[in-house]
């Protein structure tokens, strides 16, 4: 009887750790394809791999922003004044729903710089739309710049950011790699070893993802605001698909010299 019990106990147990590693590693898994694995994919095609490469994820921002290229001003300036609007009302209202939320506190209830700040923004973005008074803000190379090339990529990117990241932040993949690449990011970079995800995510693909991410990294206390600064200076400032090309470049130019 004690057999019995004991080989369904060692059953349970290896239920439980064949859940657990599943819940760990297919999330995971998921999230290393889309934001760290590279692709040869430039410029909206697909080529060689010699020719540049970069994460699923860019890809999907490229395919998004095709379909709905159009719309995504619209989206932009609609979404700056509902938090606008949604920012004066909790200012001025003080509603408690929001107040004893702390997800929307933080993001509503702002001080009084941010709330200039905000209302400054949503200004210059309404008459850039709309295109009305000053033509030095809504000129192509000032405030169409901004709201037509700049803001729909990251209004894009934020959205897939804050929907998929959580697939490298919440389910064990960072201490994963924080404890197996400890050694190897500390000496280079003075860096935890969770910090090898987002080097490998800045460096082979976006490094708009990659500033999201050391920004996650600080807010859950891994990174010092120093820290912080090394990973944007070492991961953020440079792609390295950018800097193979350009060694390729200024080698061909060489051989062409020669």
């Amino acid at each position: 009887m004690d057999i019995i019990k004991a080989s369904a106990a060692s059953r349970d147990v290896s239920g439980i750790n064949i859940r657990q590693f599943l819940k760990f590693f297919i999330p995971s898994i998921i999230g290393l394809m889309l934001f760290v694995f590279p692709i040869p994919y430039v410029d909206g095609k697909f080529v060689t791999y010699a020719e540049g490469f970069t994460i699923p994820i860019s890809v999907l921002k490229d395919y998004i922003q095709g379909y709905i290229g159009d719309l995504l001003p619209l989206l932009v300036v609609t979404s700056i004044m509902i938090t606008l609007c949604c920012t004066l009302y909790t200012k001025i209202m003080k509603p408690a729903f929001i107040l004893k939320n702390a997800f929307l506190n933080n993001l509503l209830n702002v001080t009084t710089p941010w709330l200039i700040i905000r209302m400054l923004g949503a200004f210059f973005v309404v008459v850039t739309y709309f295109k009305f008074g000053f033509e030095s803000i809504y000129s192509d190379n000032i405030g169409g710049l901004i709201l037509y090339e700049l803001m729909p990529i990251l209004f894009i990117v934020f959205f897939l950011a804050g929907l998929l990241l959580p697939l490298l932040l919440d389910f064990g993949l960072l201490e994963f790699f924080g404890v197996l690449l400890s050694k190897v990011m500390r000496p280079l970079f003075g860096l935890p070893g969770r910090s090898s995800v987002d080097c490998l995510t800045s460096w082979l693909g976006d490094g708009t993802i990659g500033v999201l991410l050391t920004d996650k990294q600080l807010e859950g206390g891994f990174y010092t605001k120093k820290k912080r600064q090394l990973s944007l200076q070492a991961f953020q400032q440079c792609r390295l698909h950018s800097v193979w090309l350009s060694s390729l470049r200024l080698s061909s130019r060489a051989t062409l010299s020669i």
